[in-house]
């Protein structure tokens, strides 16, 4: 066998390995779910939140475009005064703002768990 069909069994292979984590972790998170139902509530919890910090990201999104914004937009063949292109925009404006702020609360996690860890 040449050395490109290796290269594509590994693939293959890794391809399938993937899918089996995959329904692994999803059919042992439900088997989990179903013989404890109270861990639900806690993680319907968190996406609820989730949900609430996009929702905020979101409505702090800007919805028209700038003008270097605009550019480039055109140079990649895209009508920026499209309704497609302004709900895009807004949704990734809305996912980039949600990105900072949770990882604003990682932080200042992690600094309020290192010092209680001083002061303990």
């Amino acid at each position: 066998m040449s050395q490109e069909q290796w290269i594509d069994i590994g693939l293959y292979g890794s391809m399938v390995l993937i899918l089996v984590a995959i329904v692994a972790a999803i059919g042992m998170n439900i088997v989990n779910a179903i013989s404890n139902p109270k861990t639900l509530v806690k993680g319907a919890a968190g996406i609820g939140l989730l949900a609430i910090v996009f929702l905020i990201g979101y409505s702090m999104a800007p919805t028209e475009f700038g003008a270097s914004t605009a550019k480039a937009l055109e140079a990649s063949k895209i009508d920026p005064t499209s309704d497609g292109a302004g709900n895009i925009y807004k949704l990734v404006g809305g996912a980039m703002t949600t990105t900072l702020i949770l990882v604003v609360i990682a932080v200042v996690g992690l600094i309020y768990s290192s010092v209680s860890r001083i002061i303990r």
